[in-house]
């Protein structure tokens, strides 16, 4: 279960960045619709991943009572999701990995409908703006990043202080997970996705990728210090 466990929660973040990359390499003008489908139904497995991840996190914490298991499982599973992320800069990996998921998804949901994936190459550095003048984008990626994960992975070990304020800790997490989803709704996907449309959007992935890298890097480091 510990190895399930981290490795869950790791797919369910590689899935939900990668997700970004695939609108950025795959582009259909006749089937936008269709192909869009079946990106979110890839983004969907994210969720199944946290359903994983969730029922042996409380089994651990709540039956076993391990917190040393319960410390150990939570930073693999952060330290999981900066290994998988690191692909991501990969071009040919991405491109690859995205092309296959759509072929795979397409034959099973839609029927093998024919349509043609047009490859979008990585924009050459000449036509990218600095990281430099983006602080702001990078930081709300960031916070909303940092967010998301804290609220999920670091209740149960929180919850060994605290035996007595589950329910509160478990409404406080959804709290704090909401603040992460709205700045993801409304300034996150919003920019990356109108600088596809604009036949930009690799910036602003890479911004969105090392964000999230940073961003469990600090949990990995807290978790070290609150240990």
């Amino acid at each position: 279960m510990f190895i399930i466990a981290a490795i869950a929660y790791a797919f369910s973040i590689f899935i939900d960045v990668s997700v970004y990359h695939f609108k950025y390499y795959l582009k259909d003008s006749e089937n936008v619709r269709h192909l869009l489908s079946l990106i979110n139904i890839f983004q969907y497995c994210s969720r199944g991943f946290i359903l994983i991840f969730i029922p042996i996190m409380a089994y651990v914490t709540e039956s076993i009572k391990d917190k040393n298991e319960v410390w150990g499982i939570t930073i693999v599973a952060h330290f999981l999701v900066i290994l998988f992320l690191f692909p991501l800069y990969s071009h040919r990996f991405t491109s690859f990995f995205a092309l296959k998921v759509i072929i795979v998804l397409n034959r099973f949901f839609g029927k093998s409908k024919p349509f043609t994936l047009e490859k979008i190459e990585k924009q050459s550095k000449r036509n990218m703006v600095r990281f430099s003048g983006d602080w702001f984008f990078f930081s709300i990626n960031y916070i909303a990043g940092f967010l998301f994960s804290i609220s999920i992975t670091f209740l149960y070990y929180i919850n060994f202080s605290y035996p007595q304020k589950a329910l509160m800790l478990s409404s406080l997490t959804q709290v704090i997970n909401m603040f992460g989803s709205i700045l993801l709704i409304l300034l996150i996907d919003p920019k990356i996705m109108g600088a596809i449309d604009d036949g930009q959007g690799y910036k602003e992935i890479k911004i969105l990728t090392t964000s999230r890298i940073l961003a469990h890097i600090t949990l990995v480091l807290i978790l070290f210090y609150i240990r």
